[in-house]
């Protein structure tokens, strides 16, 4: 009962040592609220969205997309500030394979996330692993590459589903 009165009188929950604090640990440090457009690519053509007062747009003053895709973009924008890297292969290791090996050149599909006009990320992502549960994946600018939760490019192809209508 005392402590119960000591955090009435405190205003202060007891910190609890049970729960662990949640840091990001994705590849995109901004947060996903920041990103206000996406464009997606793939060799059958490019899709652009921005975000609007209200949702997600095709068009600054367009309708708002569908709910499904405007969903399956603010999971995928979630993922990439979320999930770690299972995996980070240095220019060393992979470059005796090529690119090709990991379904990277080219790649299946590219979604690059801006900021205020800026891109802050360009995410190529490449061929699954041969067990199914990572997909390997090349930062634009960066030497590295990732081995992500295969998870992550499965929603950016939900996207790309519903964005093609396919």
């Amino acid at each position: 009962m005392g402590l119960l009165a000591a955090m009435v009188v405190s205003g202060h929950l007891r910190e609890s040592k049970q729960f662990i604090k949640f840091v990001p640990a994705g590849v995109m440090p901004e947060t996903p609220a920041e990103i206000d457009r996406v464009e997606l690519r793939t060799s059958a053509g490019r899709w652009a969205f921005v975000r609007a007062p209200g949702g997600w747009r095709a068009a600054p003053d367009g309708p708002p997309l569908p709910a499904s895709l405007a969903a399956h973009l603010d999971d995928s924008i979630k993922f990439m500030h979320v999930s770690a890297p299972i995996r980070a292969m240095e220019r060393a290791e992979w470059a005796p394979f090529g690119l090709r090996e990991f379904g990277l050149e080219p790649p299946g599909y590219t979604a690059t996330l801006y900021r205020r006009g800026t891109a802050v990320l360009g995410a190529q992502f490449g061929a699954p692993n041969p067990q199914g549960v990572l997909q390997y994946m090349k930062l634009e600018g960066r030497d590295q590459v990732y081995l992500m939760p295969r998870f992550i490019g499965e929603e950016w192809e939900k996207a790309l589903r519903d964005a093609t209508g396919s």
